[in-house]
């Protein structure tokens, strides 16, 4: 581990104890860590001895604020209630040392995450009530107005043509609507689903959570199909196929820093097939 690493370590560690004393919680269990150490949570105990879950985000003082700042409270205040998500119980800010920090109390989801990685890797035997919960509340959040953006017009205008390698590609999508904006394996519980991280919600290309899910899959090709049956109304689209080309885009620019590397082959061939007009 470089000092660097080590030093976001422990400076996220002070701040998750730092957010329990503020909220008067007792962590219980090991901390999990989001992407690069931007967050951190822990499963904890209130003064009442119930199960909760605290996380912490962190952010340069002068970027704060953004729309990942604000996502957990803005979904508490639009996302409808039958979309099963963590309840929102109180939120704390601070600042210190150059940083800014935001504490999210929630309520805690006994279901694990079907994956421990945004990427699947092996098969899951989900029942069909899983499947008809997932459209139902893809359905809902897609009829949600918000002017909030998980993915704006002009980094599409931008990636598309870059990332897919087709400098004549289509960049306007045929519809937008109201996305999770981060579906992938780990922001969903096997009992439920119970969607979790509202950080990224907003418009998106229309069919773009079910984008995301269906590529995440593809290292398991049975998974892989069974999404795209499953989400076939959405996926089986031109807007659908329009959406995983954006995910396709997006996800091929974190292979330039080194993320996402093992999915690198799969992504390219797919989007080779949808540039030149498959399905």
């Amino acid at each position: 581990m470089s000092s660097s690493d080590q030093q976001t370590t422990d400076r996220m560690r002070a701040a998750l104890a730092h957010a329990a004393a503020l909220l008067t919680v007792t962590p219980t269990g090991p901390p999990v860590w989001g992407w690069r150490g931007r967050t951190i949570g822990s499963a904890a105990l209130d003064a009442y001895e119930y199960r909760v879950w605290l996380r912490v985000l962190s952010a340069a003082s002068d970027t704060a604020g953004d729309r990942i700042w604000t996502g957990t409270a803005a979904a508490a205040a639009h996302i409808p209630t039958e979309v099963s998500r963590p309840y929102l119980v109180e939120v704390r800010e601070w600042t210190g040392g150059g940083a800014a920090y935001r504490a999210e109390l929630t309520s805690y989801v006994s279901s694990p995450a079907c994956s421990v990685d945004s990427i699947l890797r092996e098969d899951l035997d989900l029942p069909a009530s899983w499947w008809s919960s997932l459209r139902a509340s893809l359905a809902t959040i897609a009829a949600v107005p918000t002017s909030r953006q998980a993915l704006s017009a002009e980094y599409l205008a931008r990636a598309l043509p870059q990332y897919l390698s087709a400098p004549d590609i289509a960049t306007t999508p045929p519809r937008w609507s109201t996305a999770h904006g981060d579906m992938h394996w780990a922001n969903i519980t096997a009992v439920g689903p119970v969607l979790l991280d509202w950080e990224g919600w907003g418009l998106a290309p229309a069919g773009y959570d079910a984008a995301l899910l269906a590529v995440h899959s593809m290292l398991v090709p049975a998974m892989e199909a069974r999404v795209r049956c499953e989400l076939a109304e959405i996926l089986d689209t031109p807007e659908g196929r329009f959406a995983e080309l954006a995910v396709l885009a997006e996800l091929l620019q974190t292979t330039t820093r080194g993320d996402n590397l093992d999915l690198a082959p799969a992504m390219t061939r797919r989007a080779a097939q949808l540039v030149a007009g498959g399905r």
